[in-house]
């Protein structure tokens, strides 16, 4: 990843297929948008959007069980599955349920949580999360406050995830065609247009691409998919390839995520 915030006049926007591939130079001065599309940040999302007043995003599940003394209710996933100990993991149809309306939750996972705190730790200016339950309203916050952009991919375990870099295309795709883009930006073409930095962010487009007539067939082929559909989540994975479901995003403020619109 290059270290350069605009790029041809316009604004920086680079993809990150794993958290390993950021680091302090590339990506002080950027926003990060956090995707996990199965299942954290569709979980966050969809909680959001059901009322849960925030999530604290740690890394252990020592962590999530401590902030319950402060009134959280600890949720931990491990490999798919709710964590040992654990009532609640990352479920984005428990979220929805109305008992967690108004509450907080101490959220640890596999793999977004660590993807959110690898971007607090490089100095992100500003950190947000995604999925495709709120695509639209997503790619309308970006266009709307443009600024150097990575779009994070969480991954499995540090590697290449397919559903993530599918939804990391939609937002470069949403990005660049400009097609959600407010009068006021198409006035000011220079300013408030997105750049590509580098091929990832062709690969993910391209991606979306080919794929975005069938969202439901082009996740379940993912390797992660089979992961979870193997231990019975099928209704997990189907909500979370809806489009626009639940028009929101999340916005790290402080600790904790919290409606970002």
């Amino acid at each position: 990843m290059r270290d350069v915030n605009t790029f041809h006049g316009g604004w920086a926007l680079q993809v990150a297929f794993t958290p390993k591939e950021l680091g302090e130079s590339q990506v002080q001065g950027f926003r990060v948008v956090v995707l996990d599309v199965l299942r954290a940040t569709s979980a966050i999302c969809a909680g959001l959007h059901n009322g849960i007043r925030c999530f604290r995003p740690v890394l252990t599940t020592e962590e999530s069980l401590a902030l319950a003394e402060q009134g959280f209710i600890p949720a931990a996933e491990r490999e798919g599955l709710v964590a040992p100990g654990f009532e609640v993991g990352n479920s984005p149809l428990v979220f929805r349920e109305p008992r967690f309306r108004g509450t907080k939750i101490a959220l640890t996972t596999t793999n977004g949580t660590r993807a959110l705190w690898a971007a607090k730790k490089a100095g992100a200016v500003e950190i947000l999360v995604g999925s495709f339950l709120g695509l639209e309203v997503l790619v309308q916050e970006l266009l709307r406050q443009p600024c150097p952009t990575v779009l994070l991919c969480s991954g499995w375990q540090n590697e290449f995830s397919w559903e993530d870099t599918l939804l990391a295309g939609a937002l470069a795709d949403g990005l660049l065609a400009g097609k959600h883009c407010t009068e006021h930006l198409l006035q000011n073409d220079e300013q408030g247009r997105y750049r590509v930095q580098d091929d990832r962010v062709q690969a993910a487009r391209s991606l979306w691409l080919n794929h975005r007539h069938d969202l439901q067939a082009a996740i379940r082929l993912s390797s992660h998919y089979a992961r979870l559909a193997s231990a019975g989540l099928e209704e997990d994975i189907a909500f979370c390839a809806q489009l626009d479901a639940c028009p929101v995003f999340g916005r790290l403020v402080g600790e904790d995520l919290v409606l970002g619109n």
